[in-house]
């Protein structure tokens, strides 16, 4: 499992929603967007860090950055835990594990959950950090940091 190359073309992706939509990378082409895995829904850890997120919505927007969490989660289990806990949009379930394995949060298909890291792509598409994250909760600040 290796987190991409700073600097290397950001792996496009198409993935379904919490609300069953389909949502790709291109759809935020012009923008930064911070992808973020989280190992489930309702986990202890992965609620702190979605709600850090949330309540750092805005500081996000002013820096032109979507933010945007990945697990293997089914949608209807995202989407009740988003209404449970006020999560906004940008909740995607990755049930192959093919987004997973290509952005370095799974060895493989058979990976039970992902491995908490994120990866963030600046609006041109390229890789522009990764992180590895060990303090969920202060992760939202730590990239916030990073994007001035």
């Amino acid at each position: 499992m290796a987190l991409p190359e700073v600097g290397s073309e950001a792996k496009d992706f198409t993935l379904t929603d919490k609300d069953g939509k389909t949502v790709s990378l291109a759809d935020y082409a012009g923008k930064n967007v911070l992808l973020w895995y989280f190992p489930r829904a309702y986990g202890g850890n992965c609620t702190k860090q979605a709600c850090s997120f949330r309540d750092h919505a805005a500081d996000f927007e002013a820096r032109n950055t979507e933010v945007v969490g990945i697990t293997f989660s089914p949608p209807e289990e995202l989407r009740a835990w988003a209404e449970e806990t006020g999560l906004g949009s940008g909740l995607l379930c990755d049930s192959d594990h093919s987004v997973a394995m290509a952005y370095g949060a799974a060895d493989g298909p058979d990976q039970e959950r992902p491995t908490r890291v994120s990866v963030l792509i600046g609006p041109d598409g390229k890789v522009l950090k990764t992180y590895t994250v060990s303090d969920a909760a202060a992760h939202p600040g730590d990239v916030l940091e990073d994007l001035g």
